[in-house]
């Protein structure tokens, strides 16, 4: 059995432009195109920066435009959060 006998192939369109970024970054970086995406989908799939409840409570208030602060700049805005 070798190691890749567990995978499975996927087959993605990304834009021109997007494959020779990705092809540069991969040069720059040293590795393949393959191992910086599955990289990049095993640390998101797999993050522990998941959202708590009252994370998501606030992500639904501001998707719905409930509870917004509205500040002309910074200081504005921190005066108003009290911060």
């Amino acid at each position: 059995m070798t190691a890749r006998s567990n995978l499975s192939r996927m087959t993605i369109d990304i834009p021109a432009e997007d494959h020779k970024r990705l092809k540069a970054l991969a040069a720059v970086l040293g590795k393949s195109m393959r191992e910086i995406i599955a990289e990049w989908i095993h640390g998101n799939l797999y993050s522990e920066n998941t959202p708590n409840a009252e994370t998501l409570k606030a992500i639904e208030s501001i998707e719905k435009g409930k509870d917004l602060i509205e500040a002309k700049d910074a200081q504005d805005l921190f005066r108003k959060l009290r911060i």
